[in-house]
């Protein structure tokens, strides 16, 4: 059985997402909700937030709610439909849920909104299993 409560540590307290601003806001069974604020340092050379930003966001969720499960999941396809701009300062928010998870192969879906509840991209990604976890 996962803990639960033991994954939401170690996803807030993993590198990237401490570099990046990324907090759990929500953890279970299956679901994550991640938010994130957007900072100046995340503008490309047109002023707007790099699109990679988004895709750290929608990945931070869906790794978190896919390992939230018995087996070790990791990404192998992340499809992203960038919908709008999100400007400095608005914090988003990505929920990722798993509608998919077998011996082998695992599938998500995952929308990022913003505090408004405006819809900034929607992605799906497909994660391979490692194996049980240990």
């Amino acid at each position: 059985m996962v803990d639960v409560e033991e994954m939401r540590k170690r996803f807030d307290d993993s590198p990237y997402a401490h570099i990046m601003g990324m907090k759990l806001v929500e953890l279970s069974k299956g679901y994550a909700k991640v938010q994130m604020e957007l900072k100046k340092e995340f503008l490309n050379w047109e002023n707007l937030i790099h699109g990679g930003v988004i895709a750290s966001l929608l990945d931070q969720a869906f790794g978190c709610s896919l390992n939230t499960l018995e087996n070790i999941y990791v990404a192998v396809q992340l499809n992203v439909n960038y919908l709008a701009a999100a400007p400095v300062g608005e914090t988003l928010f990505a929920e990722s849920k798993v509608i998919y998870a077998g011996k082998k192969l695992g599938v998500s879906e995952m929308t990022v909104v913003d505090s408004k509840d405006k819809t900034i991209a929607r992605a799906t990604g497909t994660t391979v299993s490692l194996g049980p976890r240990k």
